[in-house]
């Protein structure tokens, strides 16, 4: 019989039935310090006997998985489960609601393969199974190994990374009265803006200022993506027919997508518009215009809109003034990058007839309170335990934009050890991690943000590229990169002090470099008579730009699978697909980001060829694309053999082709 005094953290009142139960007691001495037992019990249930604990975390354990109920603990002690071990847990934990967790159950099993059947069967049925393996007359593991394990289960899961924009509650930080402020005012009527940089957020509000439409039932919401292709390609009549038919459809039916209604034909905007306030139904009508820069002077893939901008906001903004006059209850929500083009008195000479009608709101980043409440939550979820110091120190190098602020935690919970966690992390480790973040990563993905803002807002880039060369500017005319988030004021100044961003800006400098390099620098150079220093610099260049473009082309190729693939087809399948046998069987079961990390070169090459009918529209000439990869492969920075200036200008060459097309 185990010594019930080593039964510290089970509940008196239960501790002499746990402590002659051999299994029990050793899996509550195992658990000592993570959760206290408060349950025994001995059922049988399928003909099967099982026992049952339930166990309280600990304030730590509690704080970090963000529970506040009782966890059910099941000791099935069979050599070979079947999936109606779950079904016995599912029972209890209904029966016992609301007292046990919902969605978290650990087994302790004899099952040699029964770790990962009762994972598996816990996904299908949306339960978190925490595993621990005893052989049957064998011994528990030590008390160490055991939360070792329980460690790696409760910790191992990346609660930092998002698969797209959010939308639950329990992810959804530090703006949801915003949501519920702007789906009021849009309700009375209101036209709003909400610009920003990539990745801050704009998407996440919009998905929740239509689930928040929806359950209120009010506005009506009629959503326009302009960077769906077949829109942005109409010229201006012909999109404001698309508008008419979508906002017809979603008062008709709640909500509408555009991508409903492209291959219809009806009658122009204002007709239909007069049909829907002659049916007099007082319905109010939402209509969202997402990723407007599509259909902006600045369009990346529609240079119509040059022209055709002012003629769409002159009709459009007609229909706005004639909807007041019927007393019809129509808003509109503009979401893009740039709101340059709104703000300006002339488009191509002309005057501009949106001038001062949509307004020149912004989706900021987090304040700093939002930021740290988040971090507080996510590091939790992970076994971290960040000080106020250290959040302050994520949230800054972040320039406290959301999706910057979860890279760089993903990146801090990839680089601790997964063993001993909860655990609280060092200050200067941290800060020392961030910095590194700052510097591969978070470079790239400032990168990606920065070089869209100059593309679409060319002035203010010229003035944040200004202030991180001097330090600083004056305030000025430059209000908008403090709404964007990147720079801070400082008096009557702005300064840039996010590590992200300078980085950013430097490799945006360094491809500019090496672009000319291309044109009037080193390729032009006749004599081969480089010494040994010049040929180090110039192949220590070229391995840079490579190793950067390889990160960009896995991020590239796994962002437009998931956009493009039917919803049926995993993008790791289409991944995996591509590799030969060997190959797919060395990268079964990888997670998907080190499943991205461990392809090589040439396999980007092969993924793209095989999805071509996908990547066509980026590269256009399958054969360029191949080869341009087969010689990148080639690595002459990496092998040691004559080379001369004309390698070197191929490589450039090529290197700067795939750069331009991934960057699109």
């Amino acid at each position: 019989m185990t010594d019930s005094t080593r039964l510290a953290n089970v509940k008196p009142d239960v501790r002499n039935q746990v402590g002659s139960d051999r299994l029990a007691a050793d899996l509550a001495n195992a658990l000592s310090g993570l959760f206290e037992i408060n349950s025994y019990k001995k059922f049988r249930a399928f003909n099967g006997n099982y026992v049952s604990m339930y166990a309280k975390p600990t304030k730590t354990v509690s704080g970090s998985l963000d529970i506040e109920r009782e966890v059910f603990l099941l000791i099935a002690n069979y050599s070979s489960l079947h999936a109606r071990t779950l079904s016995v847990c599912q029972q209890t934990i209904a029966a016992e609601q609301p007292r046990l967790q919902p969605n978290l159950v650990v087994i302790l099993h004899a099952d040699p393969e029964g770790d990962e059947h009762l994972r598996a069967w816990g996904r299908e049925l949306g339960l978190t199974v925490l595993p621990i393996f005893r052989p049957s007359g064998g011994a528990m593991p030590p008390a160490g190994v055991v939360r070792q394990r329980l460690a790696r289960e409760l910790f191992a899961t990346d609660s930092f990374q998002v698969t797209g924009p959010v939308s639950e509650d329990n992810d959804f930080f530090g703006r949801r009265e915003q949501a519920v402020d702007l789906v009021r005012q849009l309700q009375a009527g209101r036209i709003s803006a909400i610009f920003g940089l990539r990745k801050v957020g704009k998407t996440s509000m919009i998905n929740r200022v239509i689930d928040l439409a929806k359950k209120s039932g009010s506005p009506r919401v009629a959503m326009v993506d302009c960077s769906i292709r077949r829109f942005n390609e109409m010229n201006s009549q012909e999109a404001l027919k698309a508008l008419a038919r979508v906002s017809r459809l979603a008062v008709q039916q709640g909500y509408a997508h555009i991508s409903q209604t492209l291959h219809r034909a009806d009658n122009d905007l204002m007709t239909t518009f007069e049909s829907l306030w002659s049916t007099r139904s007082g319905s109010s009508l939402l209509i969202i215009l997402d990723e407007i820069d599509y259909i902006t002077p600045d369009s990346p893939t529609s240079p119509h809109w040059q022209i055709e901008f002012n003629e769409f906001w002159r009709e459009f903004r007609a229909l706005v003034q004639e909807a007041k006059r019927h007393d019809f209850n129509l808003s509109l929500l503009v979401s893009g990058v740039s709101s340059q083009r709104f703000r300006v008195a002339e488009i191509q000479g002309v005057e501009n007839s949106v001038l001062h009608f949509v307004p020149e709101d912004y989706l900021s980043p987090f304040e700093p309170g939002a930021a740290d409440a988040m971090l507080k939550a996510l590091s939790r979820r992970c076994g971290l335990q960040l000080t106020s110091e250290g959040r302050a120190i994520v949230g800054s190098t972040a320039a406290y934009m959301p999706y910057w602020i979860r890279m760089v935690g993903s990146y801090v919970h990839r680089h601790v050890g997964i063993d001993g966690r909860p655990v609280e992390l060092d200050t200067d480790v941290l800060r020392e991690l961030c910095y590194e973040f700052a510097a591969t990563e978070g470079a790239e993905i400032a990168r990606v943000a920065l070089q869209n803002l100059r593309r679409v807002d060319k002035p203010m880039f010229e003035v944040l590229l200004e202030c991180a060369r001097s330090g600083s500017y004056p305030l000025g005319q430059a209000r908008p990169l403090l709404r964007y988030g990147l720079v801070r004021q400082r008096g009557n100044e702005i300064i840039v002090d996010s590590d992200m961003v300078r980085k950013g800006l430097l490799l945006l400098e360094q491809a500019d470099e090496a672009s000319t390099d291309i044109s009037g620098g080193a390729v032009h150079r006749r004599s081969l008579d480089l010494d040994e220093s010049e040929w180090a610099e110039e192949l220590a260049s070229i391995g840079r730009r490579r190793n950067l473009l390889e990160r960009k082309a896995r991020e590239f190729i796994r962002v437009v699978l998931k956009m493009s693939l039917p919803a049926d087809r995993p993008w790791t399948a289409a991944v995996t697909a591509a590799l030969d046998a060997r190959r797919r069987e060395e990268c079964a079961g990888l997670t998907p980001d080190a499943l991205m990390s461990k392809l090589y070169w040439i396999e980007l090459s092969s993924i793209i060829s095989r999805e071509w009918s996908i990547f066509q529209r980026f590269f256009q000439d399958k054969r360029r694309l191949q080869t341009a990869f087969q010689l990148l492969n080639e690595r002459p920075d990496a092998h040691a053999k004559d080379i001369d200036l004309a390698d070197v200008a191929l490589q450039r060459k090529e290197l700067t082709w795939l750069e331009e097309r991934i960057a699109q």
